[in-house]
């Protein structure tokens, strides 16, 4: 009797030790990269955003925000704020985030937009010349492919800041096929022929 006690007192322990590794590899799904002193973390739900304060350690504060996209976790870019940011909050009216920058008396404020680049949700018709992006999330390449109308065609690329990343003009082709290997993982937005539709592209490597 008390040689099983004894062994099923083992293996317990045995199962107990084994417990933050089974929890590990359930649970985590990936690791994000940040600033340096990460401590505090916001969800925009608006735009399926999360905005990571970087605190740094003292005296070197890193004093930046990282915004990671909620879909793929990965860091879309990352704000310069105020010294030593340590909590913040997001107003869902005006769908901004508030960073209290605790060593420079200062309050840093996001606004949550594209410096004027937003994807088009209306429904796509004849007229707005309408085209498609494909896969989407992409990798190494995406596809555009253009109606038969288009004859000749710009194709621009931007990212979350609204800088042009890729540039593309070709003719007579209805499929055009978009490397992507000095595009890092991200969101963007894939513009045509300098109209207001664009589509949003989202890249993981």
């Amino acid at each position: 009797m008390r040689r099983n006690n004894k062994v099923l007192f083992l293996l317990f322990i045995t199962f107990c030790s084994l417990l933050p590794a089974l929890s590990s590899a359930q649970w985590l799904d990936t690791t994000i990269t940040v600033g340096s002193g990460p401590l505090a973390l916001v969800w925009n739900s608006q735009e399926n955003k999360v905005y990571c304060v970087n605190a740094g350690d003292y005296p070197y504060y890193n004093n930046t925000m990282t915004v990671i996209d909620g879909q793929t976790d990965s860091v879309i870019t990352t704000i310069t704020t105020g010294s030593n940011p340590n909590t913040f909050c997001w107003n869902s009216l005006q769908n901004r985030v508030y960073a209290a920058n605790q060593s420079s008396s200062s309050v840093s404020v996001i606004r949550d937009v594209m410096s004027g680049i937003e994807e088009n949700r209306l429904p796509l018709i004849a007229d707005r010349f309408p085209f498609e992006v494909y896969p989407n999330p992409a990798k190494t390449f995406f596809t555009i492919r253009l109606p038969q109308s288009a004859n000749r065609s710009q194709i621009k690329m931007f990212d979350v800041s609204g800088k042009i990343v890729k540039e593309l003009n070709f003719s007579g082709v209805g499929e055009i096929r978009v490397p992507l290997k000095d595009i890092k993982a991200g969101v963007y937005f894939v513009q045509l022929d300098n109209q207001t539709t664009t589509k949003k592209l989202i890249i993981t490597k």
